[in-house]
């Protein structure tokens, strides 16, 4: 994926906003005038019929959209499978789809992974609230005291 291009060593910030960054890549306009549709070209992919393909991908459900919805029902469908009876391969294949969606889940939560300036805005969001609204600070309190209690080990 490229990278975002900045115009100096620090990304440009205006006023109520976080970074402001711009992918420029001069192949997305020949692209996109050819059908290219984000990262997958719909037009090179093997489809009985592109246009309907296309039509899927842009109106019901992108193909990230559509492997996750199957990927929360294969999850359902191994929490309810008795582990009786599976050979070697089958628990093979279900320890690959289990680090597999173990690894989504990890670069998901990458993207949200907190920073030094983010918790500092966090913290002064809280302070924030406990004078404005006491109810929304308790629960807010409350709940990072139940999800990150103090003395949790790193990793557990």
């Amino acid at each position: 994926m490229p990278q975002p291009v900045s115009s100096d060593s620090k990304a440009t910030r205006l006023p109520l906003s976080g970074d402001v960054s711009q992918v420029i890549n001069p192949w997305s306009w020949m692209n996109n005038s050819m059908g290219q549709f984000g990262y997958i070209n719909i037009n090179q992919t093997v489809s009985s019929n592109r246009e309907l393909e296309r039509e899927i991908v842009t109106r019901v459900a992108g193909y990230g959209k559509q492997l996750g919805r199957i990927t929360d029902v294969i999850d359902v469908l191994l929490s309810k499978l008795p582990r009786t009876g599976l050979d070697a391969a089958d628990r093979k294949a279900i320890e690959d789809y289990r680090d597999m969606t173990d690894g989504i889940a990890a670069v998901k939560a990458g993207y949200g992974a907190p920073t030094e300036e983010s918790v500092d805005r966090l913290i002064a969001g809280v302070r924030f609230l406990r004078d404005r609204d006491p109810a929304a600070y308790r629960a807010i309190v409350e709940k990072l005291r139940k999800r990150l209690p103090a003395g949790e080990p790193a990793g557990g």
